[in-house]
């Protein structure tokens, strides 16, 4: 394992630890409100509790920042949203350096960075045509997460850059939206301007990053270490239509230092999905593109089970793929398949052949694993030299036989060239769990 290798390893686990708690809440009012941010400058409420964002320090001008418009919210039980509306002109963006940590989300609370005059939601097929028009930089705020929450909170529209952590979800941040964002660039998604650790750390339940439709896409680039972590604490994540590790185009590579998307000791998360659209774009990350990792010591096993890694496009990483344990190639054990690793080190599937028929082409496999068990076998083409899985072929369900094996046939619904490198995955359906890729396989000529 090369010395970065491990260094972003280190540093995810540690970022996987951290953020487990908050302070308590602030006094509470009895109203949901809707705050509007009108300038960039940083000062902070003047009378925290009265349902009124001003920061000025005269009566006569009223001034709503990010920080006093947080601080407002924190006061009020119910979900508030913070929208923006900050003088200049329509094309020109607008840049909130905070001096110091913003306040801690203790409430339930929509930031929307779309609402900003200019900005755009995603609505290309393939990169992200969205256009950020509210940048929160953390050049100032010193070692410091961009934006942490213990409650509930959806953020949207918003370029989060040089902070230790572009967006921390601890305890009590069940459920929260990481929508539409750029997280880790700058405001064009073409710069690295990453942040030191993870580009959005996660240690909350059913917090989802992304999703199918288009306008929700998120870049995750040029972080620190990972694009992603889920910590010890996340449970039941689902990350989806993203973009993790690359510029706007999803093509051309701005790397986070780490792994694209890093489990650390927790379970039951899906990274893509079964539907169009679904899938993330993982690339040229200095990781693994997915590394699904325990936590084990004396006192503590902490293994990720029931991670499902599905319909993705992942390519060009320093590393696997997908690496169950952080340690390069897991090797198929003897049936039926007992190992007690991250996803139990569910076995691989073997492409035996890729051939180019009369009218199309055959691709066949063997699996050995579970005894009379279900799985869902993935396929995808990669590139020469990169055993990993560019692009999503489809899918074939089968089961095994009372041995645990099992052979399948695929036949895609375009033609694909001699030369074609094949690569598969193996998801157990009722464990929910994904191997890592299978040896490539040439497609030939018969």
């Amino acid at each position: 394992m090369f010395p970065l290798r491990r260094a972003a390893i280190s540093l995810s686990i540690a970022a996987a630890l951290a953020g487990l708690g908050g302070p308590a809440g602030a006094p509470v009012l009895a109203a949901s409100h809707v705050f509007v941010v009108r300038s960039t400058s940083d000062q902070p409420d003047r009378r925290v509790g009265d349902g009124v964002c001003d920061a000025s320090r005269s009566s006569a001008t009223r001034v709503c920042t990010l920080r006093a418009a947080i601080m407002e919210a924190n006061a009020s039980p119910d979900t508030d949203r913070i929208r923006f509306a900050i003088a200049g002109g329509t094309d020109s963006w607008k840049t909130i350096r905070p001096a110091s940590a913003l306040p801690i989300i203790t409430a339930p609370l929509i930031i929307d960075g779309t609402t900003q005059k200019g900005a755009r939601v995603n609505t290309a097929v393939a990169g992200t045509s969205a256009r950020m028009r509210v940048v929160l930089d953390g050049s100032r705020a010193g070692s410091v997460p961009g934006l942490q929450a213990t409650a509930r909170v959806t953020i949207r529209g918003l370029a989060i850059s040089r902070f230790a952590r572009g967006i921390q979800l601890s305890g009590g941040a069940d459920g929260s939206r990481i929508l539409g964002d750029f997280i880790g660039v700058d405001r064009t998604g073409k710069l690295d301007l990453g942040n030191s650790g993870s580009g959005i750390l996660v240690n909350a339940r059913g917090v989802r990053i992304g999703s199918a439709v288009r306008a929700e896409r998120n870049l995750i680039s040029g972080n620190g270490s990972a694009g992603v972590s889920l910590g010890i604490a996340a449970r039941g994540a689902v990350i989806q239509g993203s973009l993790i590790g690359t510029a706007r185009d999803g093509q051309r590579a701005v790397p986070n230092d780490g792994s694209g998307i890093f489990v650390t000791g927790s379970s039951g998360h899906l990274i893509g999905g079964q539907f169009a659209g679904q899938g993330n774009v993982i690339r040229s990350n200095r990781g693994a593109g997915v590394d699904i990792i325990a936590i084990r010591s004396p006192s503590l096993d902490l293994t990720p089970r029931n991670v499902q890694v599905l319909g993705n496009s992942i390519s060009r990483n320093s590393g696997l793929g997908i690496d169950l344990g952080g340690d390069g190639v897991t090797r198929n054990d003897r049936v039926p398949d007992p190992d007690g690793g991250p996803n139990r080190l569910q076995n691989r599937p073997v492409v035996t052949s890729a051939v180019i028929g009369a009218s199309n082409t055959r691709i066949m496999g063997t699996l050995a694993s579970g005894r009379k068990r279900a799985y869902r076998i993935e396929l995808f083409q990669s590139d020469a030299g990169d055993a990993e899985g560019r692009a999503f072929l489809g899918s074939v369900g089968v089961r095994t036989h009372r041995d645990g094996t099992t052979t399948w046939s695929f036949r895609p619904g375009a033609g694909l060239a001699a030369g074609t490198i094949i690569t598969a995955t193996a998801t157990d359906i009722t464990r929910q769990e994904t191997s890592e890729f299978s040896a490539p396989r040439t497609v030939r000529e018969r």
